[in-house]
């Protein structure tokens, strides 16, 4: 018997006699619960905690396979995209050393193209996350996406940025935040929306990932919010928005914000509270004719054509 499987046994039994002689100190109840998940005993009666941060000895479920073993391992640190970068030992040196050594360390203590090209690409991937305000599983999910891309080959003569806005704006996409490219964009002033969105392209090509739809409707209350709409007033362009998708209409290719603001405008109309539609079209970053295009294609819905047409034509 090893000398750490004493101590555990003493730890053991000793925990055990107290727990079986030990009454509630407020109460005096023999009634007490011992919670394993947090390691505290707590009487039922009056509800005090009598042991707090207690060791747990009792043995853990049994592992079959590898995976299970892996699974159930609490050695190591947790394991991220974030900051899985692996680093070198750099030895420092005096001047007593050699021009060798000197030189040998010089030359170790560089990163090569890649790890500096990854450790550049996380920076900037933690920053836009942060100023955006995404969660971390969008900025894992980002970095995963640019390291799978690094291996394959398409980095050389593009830019950092317009992958990193990429990765960023796909993450996004897969986690179902509603963010549009715009947003990322605004973010990232060393690049273009062209660049993001050509490096876009190049991501869904060479990784082949399906993206998830983003429904316009989870974009509605960003800018229902800028306008100040109440809620009512949201429910209703919600429901209209969430009608005219249901209603079988091609979307592909048009910007979400231009049925935003069509949505947006027809429910200030039917609620009686008119809001300019260059209001609306500031507010949601598109034009008056975009607005006044997708208000024809919304009076196009059968249950919908005669009162979309009697907003319109007013009292």
């Amino acid at each position: 018997m090893t000398a750490q499987t004493m101590i555990h046994g003493a730890f053991k039994g000793q925990k055990l006699a107290d727990t079986a002689i030990n009454a509630c100190p407020e109460c005096g109840s023999l009634n007490l619960i011992e919670d394993v998940h947090r390691g505290e005993l707590i009487c039922s009666i009056c509800g005090i905690v009598i042991e707090e941060m207690a060791f747990d000895f009792s043995q853990e479920k049994r592992a079959f396979n590898a995976e299970e073993v892996d699974n159930r391992k609490h050695n190591g640190s947790p394991i991220s995209a974030l900051s899985d970068i692996s680093w070198m030992t750099v030895v420092s040196t005096d001047k007593n050393s050699s021009s060798e050594l000197r030189r040998a360390i010089k030359w170790n203590s560089r990163l090569s193209w890649d790890k500096k090209n990854l450790l550049t690409a996380v920076n900037e991937i933690k920053r836009v996350c942060i100023n955006l305000s995404l969660p971390r599983i969008v900025a894992e999910t980002a970095a995963t996406l640019y390291k799978k891309v690094q291996r394959c080959n398409v980095l050389r003569g593009r830019s950092i940025n317009g992958f990193v806005g990429a990765c960023v704006y796909l993450a996004c996409r897969i986690s179902k935040i509603p963010r549009s490219v715009n947003e990322v964009y605004a973010e990232m002033p060393n690049t273009t929306d062209r660049e993001i969105r050509i490096c876009y392209r190049v991501l869904l090509n060479e990784l082949r990932i399906k993206v998830p739809k983003i429904s316009a409707v989870a974009l509605l209350p960003r800018y229902a919010s800028l306008l100040g709409l109440s809620p009512r007033m949201t429910s209703l362009a919600e429901k209209l928005l969430a009608a005219f998708e249901k209603n079988g209409t091609n979307t592909a290719g048009k910007d979400p914000k231009g049925m935003i603001a069509a949505a947006i405008y027809l429910a200030c109309l039917q609620l009686g509270e008119g809001k300019p539609q260059k209001h609306i079209a500031l507010a949601c970053g598109v034009t008056e004719v975009t607005v006044r295009c997708r208000i024809k294609e919304f009076s196009c819905m059968p249950h919908l054509r005669d009162q979309i047409k009697h907003l319109i034509a007013g009292p």
